[in-house]
């Protein structure tokens, strides 16, 4: 049963990403609106799937219908000539502003992540609040300066403004980023009990 539940869950984060390969390669070719559209649909598709079974929905997949939305009706219904130009813009602009916004209605988004694996009398632990907190402000950060990197790339222009700092930095960042929730949740509960915090939920990466 409980490699079938991992089994489940990681066939659910690949369809998550899904929106995200059609857009690249949709997007690459040239054709916006079915990157947008087809995104869309995939995003609704994951939502469905999700609701279907019982899963709450998480803020960024809920970020990421929305990016999707804003490029559906700007190159379908709008026909527009300026989203191209700015999408990656749009997309990290996005996922900030929602990282941003959970810590500042104080729930960080990481711990929807976080409480999925977790033991329900571990979430109102102080190591656990305190994690996520630290987690989602590191996101926040990664976010932000990846749309840093969109407006530098969009001002470069070119193919060098759009495969470096429009792609390959922020790339990087996002990847650097999926490293630091593999390692930091461990090191920040040995941490923690060695200060003396009493019993530490664990919480998966």
């Amino acid at each position: 049963m409980a490699e079938q539940k991992k089994l489940s869950g990681v066939a659910t984060g690949l369809m998550a990403f899904g929106p995200f390969v059609l857009y690249g390669f949709a997007s690459g070719a040239n054709h916006w609106r079915v990157a947008t559209g087809g995104g869309l649909i995939l995003c609704l598709v994951f939502i469905a799937v999700r609701l279907r079974r019982g899963i709450p929905i998480r803020l960024m997949d809920w970020t990421t219908v929305t990016f999707f939305a804003i490029g559906s009706v700007m190159m379908i219904g709008l026909r527009s000539t300026v989203f191209p130009a700015y999408n990656v813009v749009v997309i990290w602009s996005c996922f900030a502003v929602a990282a941003w916004s959970s810590i500042a209605i104080g729930h960080p988004f990481t711990t929807a992540y976080a409480r999925e694996n977790t033991p329900p009398e571990f979430w109102v632990h102080p190591v656990f609040i305190r994690l996520n907190l630290v987690m989602t402000l590191v996101w926040c950060g990664l976010m932000t300066v990846n749309v840093g990197f969109a407006v530098t790339g969009v001002v470069i222009g070119g193919n060098f403004g759009k495969l470096v700092p429009g792609f390959a930095l922020p790339t990087a960042l996002l990847i650097a980023g999926f490293v630091f929730n593999s390692r930091f949740p461990a090191r920040y509960m040995a941490r923690a009990g060695d200060l003396g915090d009493g019993a530490s939920p664990v919480v998966p990466s």
